[in-house]
């Protein structure tokens, strides 16, 4: 289904839906800072609420009492991100000060039908003292857009935004969008002035539960599989791509099994046929992630993703029906690692201790060449101090993981960016986040040191990036902050040294993680 189909889907949603009682089968939003509070909250000691497969279904949130260790200024946040909102204000004035600082920017509730309308930001401008180009504009992005979100009846939800975007970024990320054609995270460009690119993106889904314990989802947007800050298994890092996903509970909510089925792009140009523009080549995943809450301190998941060739040199492929199958790790025993179709499985756990601490681990596995192609993420999170969340991850992986050979109609990955680690294959990576919240101020520091193969010049690559960054959340329903940061990166490839030194200001609805540490 392509995006204008799921648009015209949504709105005959809205005209056509029998009315029920308000209920919300509404996604969270997959921002990681954003979600810092949830998460505490749903990683406490005796909760019971599956997190690693993302974004979670609001309505699978079971209520937590466990809230009263929360600051007033953490709980008003956390409610907001379940629209749990006060009572509409009788005067004006305070209608105008509960909308711009505490609920979606326009609502309106008749009880069988709700929907709010939130502008979509991001008006940052910087400087990067490192920056040797020359005729350079100044940097900046000019982001704006909307969002509307809306629940009809105890059934259907729905969301869409669209984000359209002018440009001028930091030398290290120009250099990314120059030699793979994508924005990092959201989607092809095209050239804005002499050195800036303009670009849209848009996300939409509907979201049905006919029970409390089944959800159905059909959309255009991204999911993130695991506890930690990257994902070895399937990650945000790509754009948006079309998706149906389904999602069932069994044994009174222990087990929570997903299937989800994607559509993915190569950005490779077919031979050209009867139109002037020929079209990219493409492909098909299925994802199987089977999470089980064995104890109120372990969890223990389960993932296969296989990559559907749908196309050849010769033109499209009959339709494999295996990709409707439900059952897991069916499809690896039918394609193996290295046949026309290509699967990759995986492990995921998370370990809560009672001192508000949480381990988490993943491994995927890839098969075997001549060398076993295999990766293994390990991370520790605490929030023990109030205020205070404190992450440390390691990844690595060998080469060739989620590669067929090298051929990219087999290929993990959608729009030239990888659909797990950024990096894609052949790395090690260390990660320390440092997150302190007080009321309505937010600071974060993060360290990354990476060793990798650059993907293009195939040379061996030494990165640490220093990210930090102070705001201020103007509205948590949808995450309008200013924010003050920097970015100090520096790049060594054999003798070579490239660095960058951005310092930024920034206005925005901070609701997507957009990777820049790289």
């Amino acid at each position: 289904m392509n995006v204008k189909a799921q648009y015209f889907f949504c709105f005959w949603l809205i005209l056509t839906s029998t009315h029920h009682a308000f209920s919300q089968q509404q996604n969270s939003t997959l921002n990681r800072e954003f979600n810092l509070i949830q998460t505490k909250v749903y990683n406490e000691f005796g909760t019971s609420v599956h997190t690693s497969f993302q974004p979670i279904i609001q309505s699978h949130v079971v209520s937590s009492s466990q809230l009263n260790w929360l600051s007033e200024s953490e709980k008003i946040i956390y409610n907001s991100s379940l629209q749990k909102h006060t009572p509409k204000p009788k005067s004006a004035l305070k209608w105008l000060n509960q909308s711009f600082l505490y609920q979606h920017f326009l609502v309106v509730d008749t009880g069988n039908f709700y929907l709010t309308i939130d502008p979509l930001l991001n008006l940052e401008y910087g400087k990067d003292a490192e920056d040797k180009r020359t005729n350079i504009d100044n940097i900046y992005t000019n982001t704006r857009g909307l969002m509307i979100s809306g629940n009809i009846g105890k059934n259907f939800s729905f969301r869409s935004s669209l984000y359209e975007n002018q440009s001028f970024s930091p030398a290290y990320i120009s250099d990314f969008v120059n030699s793979y054609g994508v924005m990092p995270g959201q989607g092809r460009v095209k050239k804005f002035k002499q050195t800036g690119f303009d670009y849209a993106y848009s996300s939409a889904y509907i979201s049905y539960s006919p029970t409390a314990y089944l959800n159905f989802q059909i959309g255009n947007d991204k999911h993130f599989i695991g506890d930690g800050y990257r994902s070895l298994l399937l990650s945000d890092v790509s754009t948006n791509y079309p998706f149906i996903r389904a999602t069932a509970l069994f044994l009174k909510r222990k087990i929570q099994y997903n299937k989800l089925h994607a559509e993915l792009t190569n950005l490779e140009r077919r031979d050209k046929g009867s139109v002037p523009e020929a079209l990219f080549k493409r492909k098909t995943m299925s994802v199987h992630f089977v999470n089980w809450t064995a104890t109120n301190w372990l969890n223990i998941g389960l993932f296969e993703s296989t990559v559907w060739q749908t196309e050849d040199s010769s033109g499209t492929l009959p339709f494999n029906f295996m990709q409707l199958n439900p059952i897991p790790f069916v499809n690896t025993l039918k394609t193996g690692f290295n046949n026309t179709h290509h699967s990759s499985v995986g492990l995921n756990v998370k370990i809560k201790l009672p001192f508000k601490t949480v381990l988490y681990h993943q491994t995927v596995y890839d098969g075997s060449t001549d060398d076993t192609r295999i990766g293994i993420q390990g991370g520790l999170s605490y929030y023990g101090i109030k205020n205070l969340t404190l992450q440390s991850e390691f990844n690595t992986m060998s080469p060739d993981v989620y590669e067929s050979n090298n051929n990219n109609y087999q290929g993990y990955n959608h729009y030239n960016q990888p659909l797990a680690h950024l990096y894609g294959n052949n790395f090690n990576e260390l990660i320390g986040i440092v997150n302190y919240k007080y009321k309505r101020l937010f600071s974060q520091a993060k360290l990354n040191f990476a060793e990798y193969t650059e993907n293009i010049s195939k040379q061996n690559t030494q990165a640490v990036i220093i990210q930090a960054h102070l705001g201020y959340l103007i509205n948590p329903s949808y995450n309008l902050a200013i924010i003050v940061g920097a970015t100090n990166r520096t790049e060594r490839i054999n003798n070579s040294t490239d660095k960058t030194n951005y310092i930024y200001v920034s206005l925005l609805t901070n609701l997507r993680n957009l990777y820049t540490d790289f």
